[in-house]
């Protein structure tokens, strides 16, 4: 009987650990956040699961260089517990629906030392659309970047366009931030 209740309880704590240790932000490659608003309220929302599924830097060179990324939508969270199950609904993202957004980053352009703007080809909402990235690299080894950029979410059918009329509808525009560790 001891044998068992004490196996029952490992197994127990092995498992909610892997649970910890997978929702751990420090496991993700970075922080993936986005912020809109509205007359009332000023959403900080951010991606708690996402990865990193492709780098392809031909020697080296960013110019020439794609970035993917996998976006778990479900994963979204904001600090009103409200607001983040909201947007998990058909309002909004319709995580059931659409359980994965992807980002490929191509075309940089140099913008200055270390700095670049580059294009996101993005799907989202079962949509595709473009939006320019400005992103720098904060370190080389491992190579870590930082970047924005401003989405238009209406143009991937996420949420009913702006009205002006209604106090609690969001802005178009939401602003994106991305800082990545994209190699080891």
């Amino acid at each position: 009987m001891k044998r068992s209740f004490l196996a029952l309880v490992s197994a127990l704590l092995f498992a909610t650990t892997l649970r910890l240790l997978a929702a751990d932000p420090a496991a993700l490659p970075g922080e993936l956040t986005f912020t809109a608003h509205n007359a009332v309220y000023n959403a900080e929302a951010r991606f708690a699961s996402w990865r990193v599924a492709k780098v392809d830097l031909p020697d080296g060179d960013i110019t020439k260089g794609t970035v993917v990324l996998e976006v778990d939508i479900a994963s979204v969270t904001e600090k009103s517990d409200k607001l983040s199950a909201h947007l998990k609904t058909p309002d909004f993202f319709d995580a059931a629906k659409f359980t994965k957004a992807t980002v490929t980053i191509s075309g940089a352009k140099p913008a200055g030392e270390k700095k670049y703007n580059a294009t996101a080809t993005i799907d989202l909402h079962g949509m595709k659309g473009t939006c320019p990235v400005a992103f720098e690299v904060v370190s080389s080894k491992p190579l870590t970047i930082k970047g924005t950029a401003t989405l238009d979410r209406t143009a991937f059918g996420v949420g009913q366009p702006y009205d002006a009329k209604d106090k609690y509808s969001p802005l178009n525009e939401v602003a994106i931030s991305l800082n990545a560790k994209l190699t080891e």
